[in-house]
C-alpha cells in the first residue's frame, strides 16, 4: 500500500511540473520555476537558535537574545539569497555523444548567467548520474557535461534533471526540474557471432576492384569519416595535406550484412551482431550495405554510412515494442 501511495504520488507530481515545467530547448530559472526549502542542516540551525532563545529568555540576557534575532536575520536574508542564486540562469542542452547499450553516454550542457552577480555551487544532476558541480561567473556561460549509464538501445529518456544550490550557508536548498529536450541514440551493444546461414554478396559478375586491405593502390584526396589510420600523415608532415592512402582487392562487390544471416538468433542479439559486423566493416575500408526487414540500406562506406545503419539497429522495432524484444 506504501509503494502504491508512492507511485500515486510521483504521478501527480510529474502532471503537476508538466504543467508548470514542459518539455523545452532552454530553461530560464524564475519565480516560477523554482523552489526552496529548508536543507537537512537547518535543523541544527534551528535547534542552536531556540537553545540560545531559552537561555537568553530564562538569563534575561540581553547579549545572548540580540544573537540570536541576529541568526534569525541571517536565516531571512539566506532565503533571498540562496533563491537568488539561481534565479536568471539559462540552461540547454548543447550536444550529445554517441553510444552504445552499456555504456555511459555524455550529454553537454551551457548555462549561461546574463546577470553581474556570480552564481556559485551550481549542482546539476540526473537520475542515476553522478552530480556536476560548478560555478558561472557574471556575464558568463560555462559548459559542462553530464555522462549518464546507459541500459539499452533506443532514445534515451533520462526525465528531468535536477539543478540545486545550497549556497551560501547551505541551511536552505532552492532547486528546478527542468525537462530538456534531448537527441540521445543508444545503439545496440555490439557482439560479434557468427552467422547461423549464408553469407550473402551482390554486385556484378565476376570480380571488380574496389578499396580493400590488401595491396597498396597510391594516393587520393582525403575524404571526411575516413579512418585516421588510412590517412598519409608522412606526407602530411611533408606539407602535401591531407591524402588518403586506398589499396585494392579482388573482392566480391559488394558486401552485404543481411538480418537471414543471424536466423538463429533473437532480436536483440541479431542487432548486437549486425552491430559489430558494420563496425568490423568500416575499420577495414569496406563498402557495405545493410537489410532489416522492410528496410534495405544500400553499400557506401565512411563515418556518416555507419552511424546512419547504427541508428537504424538502435530504433528497430520500437514501436511494436519499446522495451526490445529478447526473442527472435
Amino acid at each position: 500500500m506504501i509503494s502504491s501511495a508512492r507511485q500515486s504520488f510521483r504521478e501527480r507530481l510529474e502532471k503537476w511540473l508538466e504543467r508548470r515545467q514542459p518539455e523545452t530547448v532552454r530553461e530560464v530559472f524564475s519565480q516560477h520555476n523554482l523552489y526552496i526549502f529548508p536543507s537537512m542542516q537547518f535543523v541544527g540551525f534551528l535547534v542552536v537558535t531556540i537553545m540560545m532563545w531559552l537561555a537568553g529568555t530564562n538569563y534575561e540576557n540581553n547579549l545572548v537574545l540580540a544573537l540570536t534575532f541576529f541568526m534569525l536575520a541571517i536565516f531571512v536574508s539566506t532565503i533571498f539569497r540562496t533563491h537568488a542564486n539561481l534565479s536568471g540562469l539559462e540552461i540547454s542542452v548543447t550536444g550529445c555523444d554517441r553510444a552504445f547499450a552499456g555504456d555511459k553516454l555524455t550529454i553537454h550542457l551551457n548555462v549561461e548567467n546574463p546577470t553581474k552577480h556570480d552564481r556559485l555551487g551550481i549542482v546539476l544532476q540526473w537520475t542515476d548520474a553522478n552530480p556536476v558541480s560548478l560555478d558561472v561567473p557574471a556575464k558568463s556561460t560555462v559548459q559542462t557535461e553530464v555522462r549518464l549509464q546507459t541500459q539499452r538501445r533506443g532514445w534515451l529518456n533520462p526525465g528531468r534533471l535536477r539543478v540545486e544550490t545550497t549556497y551560501p550557508l547551505g541551511i536552505l536548498r532552492a532547486w528546478s526540474w527542468p525537462r530538456l529536450q534531448l537527441n540521445a541514440l543508444v545503439y545496440p551493444k555490439p557482439m560479434p557471432a557468427e552467422p547461423t546461414a549464408g553469407e550473402q554478396s551482390e554486385g556484378g559478375e565476376g570480380q571488380s576492384h574496389k578499396r580493400g586491405i590488401d595491396d597498396f593502390g597510391g594516393l587520393s584526396e582525403w575524404q571526411p569519416g575516413v579512418s585516421p589510420q588510412r590517412i598519409a600523415w608522412k606526407q602530411y608532415s611533408a606539407g602535401r595535406g591531407l591524402l588518403e592512402k586506398t589499396f585494392e582487392a579482388q573482392t566480391l562487390n559488394p558486401e552485404w550484412l543481411d538480418w537471414e544471416n543471424y536466423a538463429g538468433l533473437g532480436t536483440e542479439q541479431r542487432l548486437s551482431a549486425l552491430c559489430a559486423k558494420i563496425i568490423e566493416m568500416e575499420e577495414l575500408g569496406q563498402h557495405y550495405g545493410l537489410r532489416l526487414p522492410g528496410q534495405v540500406f544500400p553499400p557506401a562506406q565512411g563515418e556518416m554510412h555507419m552511424h546512419r545503419l547504427l541508428s537504424a539497429l538502435a530504433i528497430y522495432g520500437l514501436d511494436e515494442n519499446p522495451e526490445g524484444d529478447e526473442d527472435g
